[in-house]
């Protein structure tokens, strides 16, 4: 028996800078089993193209005209569409999608790592609710909202920060330990999440460790922090003054 033709992902691209749509659509055409069936500039555009075209993939800018692409994802029409996030270098917009691990391309766009994309959002879900909503609230000024998502190889999770009592690297990959003794293993790096994870919280005594210090029961001063279900997280050398200062309250 012949199998069937392979399915085409439709591609919607949502972005105000002509020259950047124009260029994605050359470099999406390019990849075998995706089509662009739609291109436009604004969030009053899309409210009227994703429902005469029903993409299965918007390439969204988070920035437009009048709106941002959350605005977008609200609307019945987009429902259960895959994304990602087109971004210009700006910190506080990747942040807020990386509190909800979306994926996101920064501008100008790379070939490369525009291939790799579509490979990811092919063998993934189109994002969570859960995950749009904690995305946009921090994209928001003063929305944090004490949580993150923690995307593991089996499922997303969205953990608040109180619920975490402290994070462990391995390989490139972070360990998260919960206060209900869940354990969630990530593919991103501790450093990724010491830039996400606010200081107010959460303290990196070691290189391999970022401690909750709610959880902190005492100090031992042969290096080691002593936390409240007993673990004991090992304090570097170099980071020991670091550590008692944050501690003691003279940070």
């Amino acid at each position: 028996m012949k199998n069937g033709p392979s399915p085409v992902t439709r591609v919607v691209i949502i972005d105000d800078e002509p020259a950047i749509r124009k260029d994605l659509q050359t470099l999406v055409q390019q990849q075998p089993g995706f089509i662009v069936t739609g291109t436009c500039g604004s969030v009053q555009e899309a409210r009227t193209i994703i429902p005469a075209t029903e993409p299965d993939l918007l390439l969204l800018d988070i920035s437009l005209g009048d709106g941002t692409g959350f605005d977008i994802l609200r609307e019945p029409a987009a429902a259960g569409c895959k994304v990602i996030f087109i971004t210009a270098h700006q910190d506080y917009a990747i942040k807020a999608i990386k509190f909800g691990a979306l994926d996101y391309l920064l501008k100008p766009v790379d070939e490369e790592e525009l291939q790799q994309a579509l490979v990811r959002v092919t063998n993934s879900r189109p994002a969570a609710p859960e995950q749009l909503s904690l995305a946009q609230q921090q994209l928001k000024q003063g929305g944090l909202q004490n949580r993150i998502v923690l995307r593991s190889q089996q499922y997303l999770q969205v953990v608040a920060f109180e619920e975490i009592i402290y994070c462990q690297s391995d390989a490139g990959y972070t360990t998260f330990f919960l206060a209900d003794g869940r354990k969630i293993v990530v593919s991103k790096s501790i450093k990724e999440y010491e830039e996400l994870l606010p200081e107010t919280w959460f303290i990196r005594p070691h290189q391999s460790y970022l401690v909750n210090h709610r959880f902190i029961d005492r100090y031992h001063k042969d290096g080691y922090l002593i936390l409240r279900n007993n673990a004991e997280i090992p304090v570097s050398t170099r980071r020991k003054d670091y550590v008692v200062e944050y501690l003691t309250g003279n940070r």
